[in-house]
């Protein structure tokens, strides 16, 4: 969080801390607003400077309309926006003193920019001058509150706000909102919210999407509610923001009423791609991909955001075949993927054990020079490690940008799941010395490494280190590699001594896990408890059964084996066949134990 005491940081000549204004009269005004419409054009910084100059030539860049202009254009409407080095080159070495505008011109430019900070610290020099506010300085002031997530410095502003007798301005009062609300403080929010006299429909978006915003979906459909039973007529915001709450809770039934509400007033949301684009997200959340795809079909208007949210669906779905061909599709519009295309492709080649495609993501990515930041770097990382590509994996990681918690972790976890248990335990001593702590997943994977070096001791170890030092109360996954570790060490007793110890209920993998031991060891007196706990909790599972009877044929136990067998075929419980992924030619099929038989097939992807 940044103080707006820090103006010490901000440096403003000398000659801006006056406020005695010069007249200026413009020479030729044909000129003068030949420029302003070449200004209002200008859609690039190279001809922006070229304007610039034979503004500076023409001798109008004395003039303070002009320079506010040029800040203006050069802040926030150029693309990239937010070239705010330039436009306060313009500000400072301005001939006359900056007026209101062209200050809160600076001051909106930081708010949008990549340093909002920056913007508190114009406001302080503003202040400190004695420069007459305006009710849009304290909302672009509050605004960056928002982007920066600085309460304290929202809560000061917004005190000056009713100081100051700008209060009563219903849009400064909904960013005041807004900050608390981009701050997680929904109680100081809603005290706004119920103190306002007058609320407009920008004021009831404003409280809903905080609660969302903030994982409170209840609270958002409730003030929704009462925003329709007051007769607020909703806009296509409050779409966005109801469907995605409707998407929170999983609401199919209130995401349809929204759905038929649209349909009715089509002429309003027809044409907006915001709207279809939740709709679409929120049908895909509640696990209805046939509702989703078909909204996708019938919007008039699709963005690149349109599409990532169907990819996405379809991989939360784990309908990953069906991504990656509608991957193809988007590719043969001719549209560009972006970085949420690509992360959700990467997911879907990383579950399907895709490596040719995502290499060609790769590769695709490297011919765009994406930044290869810590959420592509992890998604790329995490689907060579899980394609068996190890080497791929370690480059990736290598040259990643930034490394957070998951980028080790799926580091750590890829080594240890391909045999390299050293390079995974080393890797984890860098992380615990320079990198992010570890959290409860990073410990799998390092459990897992000590399972598959045979490491019993240096496993149990991590174990408790993980809950003396960094007191992560261990979870079912923990416990499982422990008993994996310990049985793969031949010490099945030890492993069932420890399954009695958990401090949480033993599921059926724990279970099955000391089954397989069992078989490997010939112990039929811990395999028949461990399969008695099975049958508790899951009886159905032909793979207990056959393991069993197994463990009774190895050991000479012919009665016992055929027994189970004929209790199979009593409770009609069948093998189930292998299944295989085959990938050839960027296209993966899956193939059957019994038959070959072809389920699904992936379209080529010309990445």
């Amino acid at each position: 969080m940044h103080s707006v005491n820090c103006i010490s940081k901000l440096t403003l000549p000398k000659r801006l801390c006056t406020t005695n204004f010069c007249t200026f009269t413009p020479p030729q005004i044909p000129k003068f607003q030949e420029f302003l419409l070449l200004l209002n054009q200008c859609t690039s910084l190279k001809r922006f400077n070229q304007i610039h100059a034979h503004i500076t030539t023409s001798g109008l860049h004395r003039n303070p309309f002009i320079v506010g202009k040029l800040v203006e254009i050069s802040a926030v409407k150029l693309p990239p926006k937010n070239n705010m080095a330039h436009a306060m080159l313009i500000f400072t070495h301005s001939h006359h003193p900056p007026n209101l505008f062209t200050w809160n011109t600076i001051i909106r430019g930081f708010s949008l920019s990549n340093t909002p900070h920056h913007a508190l610290l114009v406001l302080v020099s503003m202040l400190r001058q004695c420069i007459e506010t305006e009710s849009f300085t304290f909302a672009f002031a509050l605004k960056a509150c928002a982007r920066a997530h600085a309460m304290a410095n929202g809560k000061t502003i917004h005190g000056l706000v009713i100081k100051s007798g700008h209060g009563s301005h219903i849009f400064v009062v909904n960013t005041a909102m807004h900050v608390y609300s981009a701050c997680g403080d929904m109680a100081a929010a809603r005290k706004v919210f119920d103190e306002m006299g007058v609320r407009n429909v920008v004021t009831w978006n404003a409280m809903i999407a905080g609660y969302v915003q903030n994982s409170l979906p209840d609270e958002g459909l409730r003030v929704f509610d009462r925003m329709w039973s007051w007769g607020i007529r909703p806009n296509d915001v409050t779409m966005v923001v109801v469907l995605s709450a409707c998407a929170q809770k999983k609401e199919l039934g209130l995401g349809r009423q929204v759905h038929a509400y649209m349909d009715e007033n089509r002429s309003e949301f027809d044409s907006n791609v915001n709207v279809g684009t939740a709709l679409l997200d929120m049908y895909a959340k509640c696990k209805c991909m046939d509702s989703a795809k078909q909204v996708f079909d019938e919007m008039r208007n699709r963005d690149i955001g349109t599409w990532n949210a169907l990819i996405g669906g379809y991989v939360f779905n784990s309908c990953f075949s069906e991504a990656l061909e509608l991957f193809h599709e988007l590719q043969a519009a001719g549209l560009h993927p972006d970085e949420p295309t690509l992360v959700s492709t990467l997911c879907a080649c990383t579950r399907l054990g895709a490596l040719d495609v995502g290499k060609k993501i790769h590769s695709y990515a490297e011919e765009k020079r994406f930044s290869f930041n810590v959420t592509l770097g992890t998604a790329l990382v995490d689907m060579y490690s899980k394609c068996g590509c190890i080497n791929g994996a370690r480059e990736v990681f290598d040259r990643m940008t930034g490394r957070d918690v998951m980028a080790w972790t799926s580091m750590i976890g890829g080594l240890a799941v391909n045999g390299y248990a050293k390079d995974a335990l080393e890797l984890f001593s860098v992380m615990q010395e320079s990198g992010p702590r570890p959290d409860g997943i990073t410990f799998v994977g390092v459990l897992c490494a000590c399972s598959h070096a045979g490491l019993v001791d240096q496993g149990l170890a991590y174990f408790e280190s993980m809950r003396k030092d960094y007191h992560i109360v261990p979870k079912i996954e923990h416990y499982g590699c422990i008993i994996d570790l310990l049985s793969r060490a031949g010490r099945v007793k030890e492993a069932f001594w420890f399954i009695c110890s958990m401090e949480i209920q033993p599921n059926a993998i724990i279970w099955r896990t000391l089954l397989s031991a069992c078989r490997l060891q010939l112990n039929v007196e811990l395999a028949e408890i461990a399969v008695k706990n099975l049958f508790e909790l899951q009886s159905d599972h032909c793979g207990d059964y056959v393991l069993l009877s197994n463990i009774y044929a190895s050991t000479g136990r012919w009665d016992k084996a055929e027994k189970i067998r004929e209790q199979m075929e009593v409770g009609g419980i069948r093998k189930m066949p292998g299944l295989s992924l085959i990938e050839t030619d960027s296209k993966v099929r899956i193939e059957t134990e019994d038959f070959g038989g072809r389920f699904g097939v992936i379209k080529p992807c010309q990445v």
